[in-house]
Parts: structure tokens; C-alpha cells; sequence
């Protein structure tokens, strides 16, 4: 081989792989690819070890490129979820733009899970109906290789569990579960819990673990420190999707407050359909964070409809919509294990995918818009994510 020809290649390859540090880990993803693999599924070598002589090098080099990530979920008009979507069936849209697929999957991903419960003295009566629910977690959601965390909040935000892979850990916290206090500290509950999905480490080898929270709340808030809009802002630029189980106030166990204490969320004219995939900001600093607006987007709800037009009185189906999740209102011991078989069954049966986007001369808020060529099919993903060139 002419060694000439070897170094001007590495060369080029270092160019590439300086992509990686355009834009931050955690709003558009930075995932190592084989080089030859660009068009989806691991390189036929990947399995095996990268050869001693230099011509074999070559063909194992791997370089770094930015991958925006999302995961899909697709569902018929009565509302059962669509397994058999092939790769050529799917069209993704950034900021309006067509993006070429790079890497499709539908394999099931380990699960990153963080539980939020609201355990003050109002809800207390409620918990009966979580507290058997660690087998249901353990067995259907976490998934193989799994972990989960506990936070509970009212006065004060607390880590009951710190992330384990032990169910029996799990189980024995959420037993434990008591009411206590007057505390709505939601925001700040869910914002621990982006920070701790935030520490787990990325898996190299393919896209990523699933990064989930379910939260069990009434959905209203008072004294938090951390605004709305920030905490949707930084799920979507961590690939965070949160699902809400609504305490339900029809049961009348306590008073609710007349209006959200904290009205941070507006009126949103969502427009019938989807308009051009719009803009999510990788959070480069936290100026752009708090500064940015977040666009109106629809929304789909559980039951498949897509908001046109709403006021979110509830911050659980605002968090929900934006990170591609969803909101579950209704709270009965049968509904909940619905919802949870339901949040399961769709977190292991989406798809995902991944793109590398061609117009990142565009900083602020990316919007993703997924559809599928099929008659009467839905789609669900996240919002989109926020992206800030680092300066250089």
C-alpha cells in the first residue's frame, strides 16, 4: 500500500471526526459509526477486532458523526400500535427539511427509568394503588439490562432509590411509599430526574438506552424553582420521554388549587396539520435554554387525537407532548395497570430512528416531524431539540 496514500486518508478521517464537536452530547446525539454503515445496521465487522495490519485498519476506521436520534411510535386509527413499518415507509423532516435515514432499528433497548412520585398529604390516599406496582415496572418496562430510580416529592424532592437493576429493591421502596406533607414540588422533582438520566453513560455500540420518566401527580406545581418551558427544553435535548398518570381529582379525596399556581403555560394554536418540522435547541448554555420560546407543535393525546388548540392545564400532558410521551388522565387501579402495560408495550415496540442533519448552519430549535406512508397511520416522537454550534 502507498503510505502517501494511508496518511492523507487519516488525514481526512480527523477532519471528520472533528463533526463531534459541533454540537453538545445530549441534544443532537453523538454516536460512533462504522465507516461503510451510514445507511443503517451495524457494520458486518463490528463484532470482530480491528486487525494489526494496516489495509484491514482502513476498513474498520470509525469516525464520529452527529446523529439526531428519535424514537417512534406508530399506531392505527383505533389506536393499536403498528409493528410491521419498514425503513422506506418512514419520512423525517428537519426544520421542514427531508433528512436521509441513516440507522433504523426496531430491537429492544435497555431502559432507563426514573419513577416520580407525588407522595403529600392530599395524594397519600392514592398511593395504595402504586405501591404493588414494582413487579409491573421490573417485569414489562425496564426491559433486559434495565435500571430504575425512585423520587418522591411534596415539601422536599427525595431520591428513595438511587438507579439499581433489583427489582426487589424497587419493589420494597415502593411499598414504603407514604404520604407526607403539602408540598407541589413537581418541576424541581422532574428536573432531579433529567439530572440523574443525565449522568448515565452512553452506549457506544449502538444509539442508545431508552431514557424514560413516569410520573404519578396531579400535575400542578407551587414553589418550584425551575420553569416549564426549561424542563421541556432540556428532555427534549437529552432524548428524555416522559409519560404523566394523572392522580385523578373526580375521586374528590382533596381540593385542587383553582388554577395552575404558576401559569407559565399559554394557549397553543396548534393548526390542523403538521406544519414544517421546526427548530429544538441543543442546549449550548444555559442563556439559550431559558431565552429560547418554545413553539407551538401539535400534540397528540392517549386517545390519538391531535391538539389544534389548548390550554395545558395540566403541566403533566405539556411535558408529555413535547418529549414524544403521553398523559393518561384517567386513575383506577385497572387504568393505571393499563397505562403502565400500555407506556411498556409502546417503549419496547418503537421504532427508532437516526439522521444526520444537513442544516446545522441553523442554531435554536430544530422541530422533528416523522410520517409514514400508510392510510390511517399515526406517529408519535419528540418534539424536536435545540442546537448551538460551539464557538470555535
Amino acid at each position: 500500500m502507498d503510505l502517501k496514500w494511508l496518511r492523507a486518508f487519516l488525514r481526512l478521517a480527523a477532519c471528520l471526526a472533528l463533526v463531534g464537536v459541533l454540537a453538545e452530547p445530549g441534544s443532537v446525539r453523538i454516536v460512533q459509526a462504522q465507516q461503510g454503515t451510514a445507511s443503517g445496521g451495524p457494520a458486518p465487522n463490528a463484532a470482530k477486532k480491528e486487525s494489526a495490519d494496516p489495509t484491514q485498519a482502513i476498513t474498520t476506521l470509525r469516525v464520529e458523526s452527529h446523529l439526531v436520534t428519535t424514537p417512534v411510535t406508530v399506531f392505527d386509527s383505533a389506536g393499536q400500535f403498528v409493528y410491521d413499518v419498514d425503513q422506506n415507509e418512514f419520512k423525517i423532516y428537519d426544520n421542514g427539511a427531508l433528512q436521509q435515514i441513516k440507522l433504523f432499528g426496531t430491537e429492544i433497548h435497555p431502559v432507563a427509568l426514573v419513577i416520580v412520585v407525588e407522595t403529600n398529604d392530599t395524594t397519600a390516599p392514592l398511593l395504595d394503588e402504586v405501591r404493588p406496582l414494582g413487579s409491573m415496572f421490573s417485569d414489562l418496562l425496564m426491559g433486559p439490562q434495565g435500571q430504575v430510580a425512585l423520587i418522591t416529592y411534596s415539601d422536599h424532592v427525595n431520591v428513595v432509590q438511587d438507579f439499581t437493576r433489583n427489582g426487589d429493591r424497587l419493589d420494597a421502596a415502593l411499598r414504603k411509599l407514604s404520604g407526607r406533607g403539602s408540598g407541589m414540588h413537581l418541576d424541581d422533582a422532574l428536573v432531579r430526574a433529567l439530572g440523574m438520566l443525565d449522568q448515565i453513560p452512553l452506549q457506544k455500540e449502538h444509539l442508545e438506552d431508552r431514557r424514560v420518566v413516569v410520573v404519578f401527580s396531579d400535575g400542578y406545581d407551587i414553589g418550584s424553582e425551575m420553569s416549564k418551558s426549561e424542563i421541556v427544553k432540556r428532555a427534549m435535548n437529552s432524548d428524555v420521554t416522559i409519560y404523566g398518570l394523572g392522580f385523578n381529582p373526580a375521586k374528590n379525596l382533596w381540593s385542587r388549587p383553582e388554577k395552575d399556581p404558576r401559569p407559565d403555560l399559554v394557549a397553543m394554536s396548534v393548526g390542523g396539520a403538521p406544519g414544517p418540522p421546526n427548530t429544538v435547541t441543543t442546549p449550548s448554555t444555559q442563556q439559550i435554554l431559558t431565552d429560547t420560546p418554545i413553539p407551538i407543535v401539535p400534540i397528540l393525546l392517549a386517545t390519538g387525537e391531535t391538539v389544534k388548540s389548548v390550554v395545558f392545564k395540566s403541566s403533566l400532558e405539556y411535558f408529555a407532548g413535547y418529549s414524544g410521551g403521553v398523559y393518561y388522565k384517567k386513575w383506577g387501579k385497572s387504568t393505571v395497570q393499563e397505562a403502565l402495560n400500555r407506556i411498556a408495550t409502546e417503549i419496547h415496540g418503537q421504532y427508532e430512528l437516526a439522521y444526520v442533519p444537513d442544516n446545522l448552519n441553523q442554531t435554536g430549535f430544530h422541530r422533528i416531524v416523522v410520517q409514514v406512508r400508510r392510510p390511517g397511520a399515526k406517529v408519535r416522537a419528540r418534539a424536536g431539540y435545540y442546537y448551538q454550534a460551539t464557538p470555535q
